[in-house]
């Protein structure tokens, strides 16, 4: 069970690593008056967003093993379609609630 809890954990961890690069933009465009204008995050700064995602990714990934793992003891599953549910909880479920939450952020985040 630990060894499949670790999988899942570092699994989560790269895939949402991977999808944080791909769709977390480095920069931010506000338009005035004047134009538009492009201020660009510090590396620190996107280094910390990406890294939350990874970490959200692979506690995903941990509770999607573990409920895997759990649930093959009541159903017979082949290797296959444990790593098929585990790459779609990953690739598609997890990018979804991070969404959802970072929407929150900032809903929370404006009214403070």
């Amino acid at each position: 069970m630990e060894k499949a809890i670790r999988k899942g954990l570092i699994y989560g961890c790269l895939f949402g690593i991977a999808i944080a690069i791909l769709f977390i933009k480095h920069y931010e465009i506000n338009t005035t008056f004047q134009g538009n204008e492009i201020i660009y995050l510090n590396k620190f700064d996107y280094l910390i967003l990406i890294l939350k995602r990874g970490i959200v990714g692979s506690f995903f990934g941990a509770f999607l093993a573990f409920i895997i793992f759990k649930l093959n003891d009541s159903l017979i599953l082949s290797k296959k379609m444990k790593f098929a549910a585990i790459i779609f909880g990953i690739c598609v479920v997890g990018p979804v609630i991070q969404y959802l939450v970072s929407l929150r952020l900032n809903e929370l985040s404006l009214f403070n």
